[in-house]
């Protein structure tokens, strides 16, 4: 699914720098290499974010925020930690898959440098 989110942002992209109407190919190498850089690095970004949200970096934040809105609610959930100590074991257990978005970022990116090198080639 990741890739083709991936795909289809690089195909919006494509379209969108008009690339049937060019007429060099530096022009279309350009607009492919670009079209492929963006969807990778967002997509490695995600992945980065997961890794660090996987090992606490925003859970002061997290933890702060849920507890600023919780004062404002009539009902509050059971499920809500009382300390950050249990919300940080509680958190701990369920942690996010970063790999996949890791390796769909690199092969989008892999694929942009290959275009740039035919750019510079061309």
């Amino acid at each position: 699914i990741t890739a083709a989110i991936g795909l289809a942002f690089s195909t919006i992209i494509i379209f969108s720098k008009d690339i049937l109407n060019k007429e060099s190919q530096v022009e279309v190498m350009h607009i492919l290499c670009d079209a492929f850089f963006v969807p990778g690095v967002v997509i490695l970004g995600f992945g980065l974010l997961v890794i660090a949200s996987n090992g606490g970096t925003f859970d002061m934040l997290v933890f702060g925020t849920k507890k600023f809105i919780n004062l404002f609610r009539k009902d509050v959930s059971k499920r809500m930690h009382e300390t950050f100590y249990d919300y940080r074991t509680a958190k701990s257990e369920n942690k996010g898959e970063f790999l996949y978005l890791i390796i769909i970022g690199l092969i989008f990116i892999v694929i942009s440098m290959i275009f740039l090198a035919l750019y510079y080639e061309v």
